[in-house]
């Protein structure tokens, strides 16, 4: 169990007994069904060929394209960016198991950044803020404007949507009455400090937009002036529970139509996902006022595999989409794009068009490097030097591209547009330098290496053969192991095994602190045999391996114990030892006599 963890064993026993690894990352991987394991795109790193492998039996994973492996901490940690206690009290809470009393006050220590303390505000702040938009006579302001904007009170209802009244105070007062401590309100940034003292409060005469997790759970918030404010919108600032480039608004309304549909359409604004929600296109996320970051997209393409971005029809709406593609290509995702025309935004062209149209349009929208492609060419000039630069600078688009089919019809089609022989494009393919994706920080970090060897084959026996415990963890062979990972892993084996009376691979992970032995336990544990008949004769070779190796070591040592009793001249004691080599050679041709039958 790593050491930074506060809490018993078995409370952490429980934990992981209590949930289902294939549930959980379901909630962010779209997986089928292979065979004994779950397969699908690897969230940790860009590819668009499935590589993540998910046991539900052993509730392990693996990755065999980056060659990141664990159990259900392991990916609840590295996915959401959490430490060992913070993901131990996350999944309790799912859970709703209480954490235990002495765990609970050594956390209740961080004061500030208690995360469910910030989190439960949070939720108290969007409650009062939305029971002044539906009930309160002070939110007939932000009523009005939601008619304006042809919401209705079931959308306000289902995104939780508020109104925060004018006045410097409103939310201060009634949290200081709800006695929610000074140093907490400060930290969650719904008040303000003043430079001569006070505070006041962030959000003044907006719309309040409460910001979910998956779980959902209020992160933060976004306001929407209704008056002179600035500017215009206005989120909750960066917290331990809230950052902007990890959250997509509206994704848990949206998530489990997205999975139906096997679609997800990303928009910009608050109002653009509500009037398409309202409109029938639920599986509809939005970004908080910022490019989608790379966590947001891997995000999504573990849910969905048609990606469809809506940009507003202005050079800034063009520009974004246009910078979009790197962000896109560099995760190694597909996408499509629709620009709407000028001067309209989605929630304006949707209301115009209507849902029918709305749709076709959605269905039109280009695959991202058609457009990527088709708006650099747009503009260039036809003299040489202008065709030449524009080569320089899509031959790398071209070169990142993931597959040769890919790159064969884009290659054509730059080809066709700039009146170039693709000849031409095909060289200069050939002559530039290798452009290689960037790949994500976890990815370099676990790059796995190579496990060959008895001593690994040893352990991936164990891990894949619910009867090789009993036969290989009946003798301590700890001198077996010259590999320092490999007798680590196996001496972890055999505790989890005194203790279980079994070899489960989940809990085996518990026991080791480093990410490069779960790595490769989780690579050989999550394998499987064709069949019983190769499992018998994989077992059946090992085990005589491991005597040969034995043999090996005993005859080195009685070797060298026959050369110090010749040159000491010992000779009774030589006759015994020479019987024993005899007795060693017998034993070494039964056995590679047995083998060969």
């Amino acid at each position: 169990m790593p050491k930074t963890s506060f809490f018993p064993e078995s409370f952490i026993s429980q934990i992981k007994d209590s949930v289902n690894l294939v549930s959980v990352v379901s909630e962010v991987v779209a997986l089928k069904k292979t065979g004994r394991n779950f397969q699908g795109l690897c969230p940790f790193h860009p590819e668009k060929t499935p590589s993540f492998m998910v046991n539900e039996e052993k509730q392990i994973f693996h990755c065999f394209g980056c060659g990141l492996g664990g159990n259900v901490f392991t990916f609840f940690m590295h996915y959401h960016h959490l430490t060992f206690p913070e993901t131990v009290s996350e999944l309790a809470e799912r859970l709703r198991i209480p954490l235990p009393k002495a765990s609970a006050d050594r956390g209740s220590e961080a004061g500030p950044g208690n995360k469910e303390a910030l989190r439960n505000l949070q939720a108290l702040a969007a409650d009062f803020y939305h029971q002044v938009l539906m009930k309160d006579k002070n939110g007939q302001k932000g009523r009005e404007y939601l008619k304006f904007r042809k919401m209705n009170r079931k959308t306000a209802e289902e995104f939780f949507l508020g109104y925060s009244p004018e006045g410097w105070d409103r939310l201060g007062s009634f949290l200081t009455r709800e006695k929610v401590p000074l140093p907490l309100l400060e930290q969650s940034g719904l008040i303000i400090k003043k430079d001569k003292g006070g505070h006041y409060d962030r959000f003044r005469n907006r719309l309040i937009f409460p910001i979910f997790d998956e779980q959902k759970r209020v992160i933060g918030l976004g306001g929407r002036s209704l008056g002179q404010e600035t500017p215009k919108y206005l989120n909750s600032p960066e917290s331990v529970i809230f950052n902007k480039g990890r959250v997509l608004y509206g994704l848990p309304q949206a998530a489990p139509v997205i999975r139906k549909l096997n679609q997800a359409v990303i928009v910009e604004g608050y109002f653009d996902l509500l009037t398409l929600h309202l409109q029938g296109f639920k599986q509809t996320v939005a970004s908080l006022g910022t490019a989608l970051g790379s966590f947001q997209i891997r995000k999504l393409k573990g849910m969905a595999e048609d990606l469809v971005l809506l940009f507003d029809g202005d050079p800034p709406g063009l520009q974004a989409a246009l910078r979009s593609v790197s962000l896109f290509q560099q995760e190694g995702v597909s996408a499509r794009i629709k620009v709407l025309p000028p001067d309209t935004d989605p929630d304006s062209y949707l209301l115009q068009m209507g849902p029918e149209r709305f749709a076709a349009e959605l269905e039109q929208a280009e695959p991202m490097m058609t457009f990527f492609f088709n708006q650099q060419i747009k503009e260039v000039k036809p003299q040489v030097l202008d065709q030449a630069r524009m080569v320089e600078r899509l031959v790398p688009h071209l070169k990142a591209l993931n597959s040769e089919v890919e790159r064969a019809y884009y290659a054509g089609l730059v080809s066709d547009k700039l009146k170039i022989p693709e000849s031409v494009l095909w060289r200069s393919l050939k002559d530039s330098k290798s452009v290689r994706r960037k790949a994500g920080r976890d990815q370099q970090a676990i790059k796995e290496e190579p496990v060959p060897g008895l001593e690994w084959h040893m352990i991936e026996a164990i891990m894949r053969i619910p009867r090789a415990a009993t036969i290989l963890l009946n003798e301590d062979r700890g001198d077996f192991f010259e590999s320092p990972e490999a007798r680590i892993i196996y001496e972890a084996i055999q505790e989890t095994f005194q203790q279980q009376g079994e070899v489960n691979p989940g809990l085996l992970l518990n026991q080791l602190e480093d990410q490069g032995l779960k790595n490769r336990v989780s690579a050989l544990a999550i394998k499987g045999f064709v069949d019983l008949k190769d499992e018998e004769a994989f077992l059946f070779d090992l085990i005589k391996r491991i005597h040969l190796r034995q043999l090996q070591q005993q005859e080195k040592a009685l070797y060298q114990e026959i050369r110090s009793k010749e040159k000491l001249g010992i000779t009774e004691e030589l006759k015994s030892l020479l019987v024993m080599k005899k007795e060693l050679l017998q034993r070494r041709k039964e056995i590679l006599v047995s083998s060969k039958g």
